[in-house]
């Protein structure tokens, strides 16, 4: 019995050198993966390769109102034009030009006591088709503590979230008063740049004889990516991203309210 006693206080610390040992290495691992991933983990889609615009030729089905029953090509062109700029989720996608239409039938079918007809049409359609994973590259509009705002070929919206811009990478900057100062300046001084209003400087600001744009210093402070009251720069620096007013992103979601698309996106 007492041999017993002497040989359990030896097995109970083998145990616990054991365990100890397990849980270090499980706290490596996990602290490996975690400085793999970065400060902040930002789910990033799998890649994808490939433009955001596609071509599909389509079956569509027009309404045509009585009024174009004698003119049948001039209600189906209204009613391609009403489909221009917006989604149309039977091609998922953003309509934006159309042709090589055909008819696909003679007669137009109308049913019951209606008296709009229905006539099938084939076209050929441009769409504008982004997908999680493409990156994209749009022009800044509004730089913020919460997103980073662009546009897209002037035409489409697209936002960064701040939980989407990676912490280790890139810091928020708010302006200081001279910067707030410095970009009120040349609107408030417009007049003066544009002379005083006699007709020699007035000849010189609409002919463009006399000092160039490359002559005149730019104002950092009024150029074209910075917005509101900062701007979001690279850690550790004062360089803001899209320093040329455009910045590249991923496209994490594509989000559909009604027949608009808009994109939200993440910084690399």
């Amino acid at each position: 019995m007492g041999e017993k006693r002497k040989s359990q206080p030896k097995e109970e610390s083998a145990k616990k050198a054991r365990s100890q040992k397990h849980s270090s290495k499980d706290s490596a691992g996990k602290e490996a993966a975690t400085a793999e991933l970065g400060l902040s983990a930002i789910p990033y889609p799998k890649p994808v390769s490939g433009s955001s615009f596609a071509e599909c030729t389509a079956k569509v089905t027009v309404t045509l109102a009585p009024v174009y029953s004698c003119d049948h090509w001039a209600g189906i062109h209204e009613a391609l034009n009403n489909m221009l700029l917006h989604y149309v989720p039977q091609v998922r996608g953003v309509v934006l030009a159309y042709s090589k239409v055909k008819l696909r039938s003679d007669t137009a079918l109308m049913f019951f006591d209606s008296p709009y007809g229905q006539l099938e049409v084939s076209a050929r359609l441009l769409l504008w088709r982004p997908i999680a994973g493409m990156a994209l590259k749009g022009q800044i509009n509004v730089q913020s503590p919460d997103h980073i705002g662009m546009l897209l070929w002037d035409t489409f919206n697209a936002s960064i979230p701040a939980s989407l811009i990676p912490k280790d990478k890139y810091e928020w900057r708010p302006f200081n008063d001279d910067e707030i100062a410095a970009r009120a300046l040349p609107s408030t001084n417009q007049s003066e740049a544009t002379g005083d209003g006699n007709g020699d400087d007035a000849d010189v600001a609409m002919t463009g004889q006399g000092e160039s744009d490359a002559d005149v210093p730019a104002s950092p402070f009024t150029s074209g990516n910075r917005y509101g009251s900062g701007e979001w720069v690279i850690k550790g620096t004062s360089q803001c991203v899209g320093s040329d007013g455009s910045l590249e992103f991923v496209v994490v979601d594509v989000i559909r309210a009604n027949e608009v698309l808009s994109v939200t996106g993440a910084l690399r």
